[in-house]
């Protein structure tokens, strides 16, 4: 992938950095850890470290800032 739009560090594994990206198959949006491979369905609870998930989502395609601000996402985005 070449746009990573990350959001902050991973509070469950403490090495990773939470990324908003886009399932392939589906088209949902939701974060995950690039290290752990955790999975949240929003940012709030990924930075909060609660109600995540692993393998409940498939293969993450490109995801564009468009479709980040859809999602009203945007102020989550932070520069790393």
């Amino acid at each position: 992938m070449d746009n990573k739009y990350y959001i902050g560090e991973c509070r469950i594994c403490n090495q990773g950095m939470l990324e908003i990206v886009k399932e392939s198959n589906t088209g949902l949006i939701f974060v995950a850890c690039d290290e752990c491979e955790g999975e949240w369905n929003n940012p709030e609870d990924a930075l909060k470290g609660i109600n995540g998930s692993r393998s409940k989502y498939g293969a993450v395609s490109d995801i564009t800032q468009m479709e980040i601000k859809q999602m009203n996402w945007s102020k989550y985005i932070r520069s790393y």
